[in-house]
């Protein structure tokens, strides 16, 4: 005759366990390994964030440049960022009696005449201030991004080219000069024009990517009382 599994011996062990007595020893069993995994769990440190690393709070601390030089570190800050101290805007300035600030093309900033007469001039980023009582007398002004050519480079093939085309052309000046600390053109010419002559002057300089400029014009009989124009606009234009 077998064994009786629900008996308290077998034939074949000599003891086996009921099923009720084995499934109270593995519920026992059960929650013995829980609580020990559970007081685990609550030793472990906190888990990191999804990123791997855990949250860290800087705080930046002005000091001394780095040593390794503009774009190092120096011990236990970030990098500080670079930064330049520009000029004095020029658009904080009173506007001088008599005249207006306007914007032109590439973000210029600068003054020209009350009433004069605003219109779009040729040739890129170029804006046009007329004197109403005397269309032959105007002020021009903008920016543009330049030519691959070095600004000296561009202008004076500019001026040759210019110069080659226009009837009784003279040139006066067309120098290399600073303004507001950068390099700059300053070109003076004078040409024929309607039977009479024309007197012209320019100032070119380069800012970030851009070619701004300032331009003024009049019959060569007045541009003595023109070249203050001229000058107002040097001594008020931004960047």
């Amino acid at each position: 005759m077998t064994g009786d599994l629900t008996s308290p011996r077998s034939p074949r062990t000599g003891f086996q366990l009921s099923s009720r007595r084995l499934a109270s020893v593995l519920v026992t069993a059960y929650i013995a390994v829980s609580a020990v995994l559970g007081a685990m769990l609550l030793a472990a440190p906190p888990v990191p964030e999804a990123t791997g690393q855990p949250r860290t709070t800087y705080s930046y601390r002005p000091g001394p440049p780095s040593p390794s030089g503009p774009t190092g570190r120096s011990s236990g800050e970030f990098p500080r960022p670079m930064l330049s101290t520009p000029s004095p805007s020029m658009v904080a300035l009173p506007i001088p009696a008599g005249y207006q600030r306007v914007v032109g093309p590439g973000g210029l900033v600068t003054t020209v005449p009350q009433g004069w007469t605003i219109t779009r001039s040729t040739g890129p980023g170029s804006v046009q201030a007329t004197d109403p009582a005397d269309p032959g007398r105007f002020v021009r002004y903008g920016g543009a991004p330049p030519p691959s050519a070095s600004l000296n480079e561009s202008h004076v093939d500019y001026a040759r080219a210019f110069g080659a085309a226009k009837p009784g052309y003279r040139a006066i000046r067309l120098d290399a000069v600073t303004y507001r600390g950068m390099a700059a053109v300053e070109w003076e010419f004078a040409h024929a024009i309607d039977g009479g002559t024309r007197h012209a002057k320019s100032l070119y300089w380069r800012v970030d990517g851009i070619e701004f400029f300032i331009y003024a014009a009049a019959p060569a009989e007045r541009w003595a009382e023109t070249e203050p124009i001229y000058r107002t606009m040097m001594a008020n234009s931004t960047p």
